[in-house]
C-alpha cells in the first residue's frame, strides 16, 4: 500500500515529513522519492559510515522503473532501497528532472509494483501539479497527505487545489476519499487556530478531505534528521511528536494500513539473515540501546489497531533490550518523556 505526501505550492517540507513518517511508522515501510523535479534525500541523509547516499541508480527509483518493464522485477522492494543512519530504508529518486524523463511513461507500472508490496510505501511526490508524470502513484495510494502552510497564501492555494486533487485521486470503488490535509505550523495556538480555519473552509466548499493534523516546524529537529544517528533530542522534538500524532490520525482514518504484513518466503529469509542488495549496500546500522529505550517509552499506538512492528527500523527502536545499568525512561501522563 502507498501513503503519498505532496504539496501544492512550493512543497513546504514534504521530504522532511515523509522522512519523519518513516521514523515513526509502526509496520514494515520504505521511503520512496517520486518528486520528478529531482531528489533531495541523497543530499540530506547519510549511510551508516557517515557518507551521503549513493546517487547512482543501482538501488533507486530508476532501477525499479527499469525492472518493471521485464521479468527481472524484484517484488521485495527492499532490494531497491539504500540503508540510512536513521534506520529508514530509502529508494532515492533521480538527481534531476532530466534524469526522470526516461521513465515518464512507466509511472503506472511503478505504482502497480508499489501497491503489490505487502508493506507501506511512503512516497514523496513533492509539489504535485496537474499533469505530473508521477500522478499514478497518488491515484493508486491508500492515503494522500496534502501538506499546506498555515498562512493566508497557503490557505488560498489549498482552497483552489484540494477539490481538484480530491477528484484526481478519488475512485468510485473507495468508501472514503484518500485525500487528507496536513498543516505546517508552529506548535501552540497558531496550530489550533489554523486547524479550525481550514476545517471551516473545507466544510464551506463541501470537500470530503479531513484535516488530519499539524506538522510542527522545528528547525533544530530538521537538521538532526540529517545526523548520523537518532538522538534523544530528536525523538523528543516537536517535529517527531507531531509526526507520531499525525501517523495515528492517518492509521485511524485508513485502518487498512494497519493490516498485518504478509511476509513472503524471500522477505522472511532477508529478515532472518540480511543479504547484500544489488547496489552493494550494507545492512542498516544498529540504534544505540539508550535511544531504543527512549523510543520504547513513547510508542505509536493507533486507535483500535494491534501493532506488529515488522519494520526493521522500528523494531530496533522499540524492541532492543534496555541497558540494565541505566535508569529506564519515565513517561508522564501528558506523554512527555523524562529521565
Amino acid at each position: 500500500m502507498i501513503v503519498s505526501v505532496c504539496a501544492d505550492k512550493g512543497a513546504p517540507g514534504v521530504t522532511t515529513l515523509t522522512t519523519a513518517l518513516g521514523l515513526v511508522w509502526p509496520t514494515e515501510r520504505i521511503v520512496l522519492e517520486a518528486d520528478v523535479t529531482g531528489a533531495d534525500l541523497p543530499f540530506r541523509l547519510q549511510d551508516q559510515a557517515g557518507a551521503l547516499l549513493d546517487p547512482r541508480p543501482l538501488a533507486s527509483v530508476l532501477a525499479l522503473a527499469a525492472d518493471v518493464r521485464g521479468p527481472q522485477l524484484q517484488h521485495d522492494l527492499r532490494r531497491y532501497t539504500q540503508p540510512t543512519a536513521l534506520g529508514v530504508p530509502v529508494v532515492p529518486g533521480a538527481l534531476s528532472a532530466e534524469a526522470f524523463y526516461g521513465m515518464a511513461g512507466l509511472w503506472p507500472q511503478v505504482a502497480g509494483a508499489l501497491t503489490g508490496w505487502p508493506g507501506t510505501v511512503l512516497a514523496d511526490l513533492g509539489r504535485l501539479q496537474p499533469g505530473d508524470p508521477a500522478t499514478p502513484v497518488a491515484t493508486m495510494s491508500t492515503a494522500v497527505l496534502l501538506l499546506a502552510r498555515a498562512d493566508v497564501e497557503g490557505l488560498y492555494h489549498l482552497r483552489e487545489r484540494v477539490s481538484e486533487l480530491a477528484a484526481t485521486v478519488g475512485r468510485p470503488t473507495l468508501d472514503r476519499s484518500p485525500l487528507g490535509v496536513v498543516l505546517r505550523a508552529r506548535a501552540g495556538n497558531e496550530a489550533k487556530t489554523a486547524v479550525r480555519a481550514v476545517q471551516q473552509m473545507l466544510e464551506s466548499i463541501g470537500s470530503p478531505a479531513p484535516v488530519l493534523g499539524v506538522f510542527n516546524e522545528d528547525g533544530a529537529a530538521v537538521e538532526a534528521l540529517r545526523g548520523r544517528q537518532l538522538t534523544r533530542k530528536l525523538l523528543n522534538s516537536d517535529l517527531l511528536r507531531s509526526t507520531r500524532t499525525l501517523a495515528e490520525a492517518v492509521l485511524t482514518q485508513w485502518p487498512q494500513l494497519t493490516a498485518p504484513v504478509a511476509v513472503t518466503a524471500s522477505s522472511a529469509h532477508l529478515a532472518a539473515e540480511p543479504q547484500q542488495a544489488p547496489s552493494g549496500n550494507e545492512p542498516a546500522p544498529e540504534v544505540p540501546v539508550e535511544v531504543a529505550a527512549e523510543a520504547a517509552a513513547v510508542p505509536l499506538t493507533p486507535l483500535g489497531a494491534t501493532q506488529v512492528p515488522s519494520s526493521p527500523g522500528w523494531g530496533r527502536l522499540a524492541g532492543l533490550r534496555r541497558n540494565p545499568e541505566r535508569q529506564p525512561a519515565q513517561q508522564s501522563e501528558t506523554g512527555q518523556v523524562s529521565t
